[in-house]
């Protein structure tokens, strides 16, 4: 079962996530995929940092096309490093009609 949440710190909206059969994938803009976040999952499960909204696909989607998820290239290099030589992104239309068939 998939579903899908904007992610926010206290000042912004920082993430789009998927929660797909327990693995949770955030869109990264910087390779416009989604990708599996181990640290979210653990920050969803415990509500540390992030607030989560639930929400349809054509939110998510607004929130994709506006650059939610973009990183600083500096600050962020490991992870950035990481998700580029990731063999198994997701691409933003498999998890948003992963959504939409399970809605069906």
């Amino acid at each position: 079962m998939t579903r899908l949440f904007l992610a926010r710190d206290e000042e912004r909206l920082v993430w789009v996530m998927a929660l797909i059969d327990g693995d949770v994938w955030t869109y990264v803009a910087n390779t416009g995929e989604f990708h599996r976040n181990e640290a979210l999952r653990d920050d969803y499960l415990a509500g540390t940092i992030f607030s989560y909204e639930e929400v349809g696909v054509p939110e998510a989607r607004r929130a994709v096309e506006a650059g939610v998820g973009l990183l600083d290239e500096e600050t962020r290099a490991v992870p950035l490093r990481a998700w580029r030589a990731d063999q198994h992104p997701m691409d933003p239309d498999v998890v948003f009609a992963s959504l939409i068939a399970d809605l069906g």
